[in-house]
């Protein structure tokens, strides 16, 4: 499986988990990214972990997925992370997902930054 994407409705957010993703993955990605959206409410919080992947994205397969961040933005994101580890992750993903989307190196400080927003919110 190149990718997991989870659900939590209690929590409101999405965890994505990437190992890799090809071509032929995408469009299997884009429309499981569009039923999280559905199951989410506005306000929602995602985190993008590339930790597990061997490689960035190709220029090809970054501009197939960067709907993804329109997707989420449309839905009310209200906050957004990326975990990734190597500086070229780092510098594709804020190509990816522009302002939203802030990087952490583990998964531990993402979570914190997130509940802080839900916190903020409430």
């Amino acid at each position: 499986m190149p990718y997991t994407m989870e659900v939590n409705v209690q929590k409101n957010q999405v965890v994505v988990k990437a190992f890799g993703l090809t071509e032929v993955d995408v469009p299997s990605y884009i429309s499981d990214f569009e039923k999280a959206m559905k199951q989410l409410k506005p306000g929602f919080t995602g985190v993008t972990d590339v930790t597990g992947s061997p490689s960035v994205l190709s220029p090809e397969i970054a501009a197939m997925l960067a709907p993804t961040g329109e997707i989420a933005i449309a839905n009310g994101v209200g906050g957004w992370v990326y975990v990734a580890s190597s500086p070229v992750w780092k510098m594709q993903m804020k190509r990816l997902f522009g302002k939203f989307a802030v990087h952490f190196s583990n998964y531990e400080e993402a979570d914190a930054y997130l509940q802080s927003l839900s916190a903020q919110g409430k």
